[in-house]
């Protein structure tokens, strides 16, 4: 063989090489979030399953870390939580009864209607501070959930 023969078969070989590399880090890539999105699932199982006392106090602890409550405003916004996790539990209750759907209008106003009266509620409870934080917070949970929603159409 000359030089050039094996010149070419090294080049070959290498270029082999680096398409199998790319092909197996694919599939390793493919398997990682197929692995993710079962965790995901199962996390949300999870969640479904807890009870609303112990929602409410999960979601009271987050807003503990994040707007420094004192202990006064914990016990306020855990019956809060309580009172919205328990609410929810009696919506999502009604849907599973409720196969056909109500009208667009009568669900869009009375969700909104909760919305407004638990937004009252939080503004009562936290610090003129703590509530600018907690809206933001709210808006960017929206605007990330928006963002999830759009790329699962795609």
């Amino acid at each position: 063989m000359s030089k050039k023969q094996t010149t070419l078969k090294t080049e070959t070989m290498k270029k082999v090489l680096i398409i199998m590399l790319a092909l197996v880090s694919g599939f390793g890539f493919s398997q990682e979030t197929d692995r993710k999105k079962e965790m995901k699932k199962e996390m949300m199982q999870e969640r479904q399953n807890l009870t609303a006392e112990q929602k409410a106090e999960l979601q009271t602890k987050k807003m503990t870390l994040h707007l420094d409550l004192t202990e006064a405003q914990q016990r306020q916004v855990y019956v809060v939580q309580l009172e919205m996790a328990k609410k929810r539990e009696l919506i999502k209750e009604e849907k599973k009864a409720q196969k056909e759907e109500a009208g667009f209008y009568d669900k869009a106003n009375k969700r909104l209607d909760h919305q407004i009266a638990y937004k009252e509620k939080m503004k009562a409870i936290l610090t003129d501070q703590q509530y600018e934080t907690w809206t933001e917070k709210m808006n960017n949970h929206k605007k990330r959930k928006a963002l999830i929603k759009q790329k699962k159409k795609q």
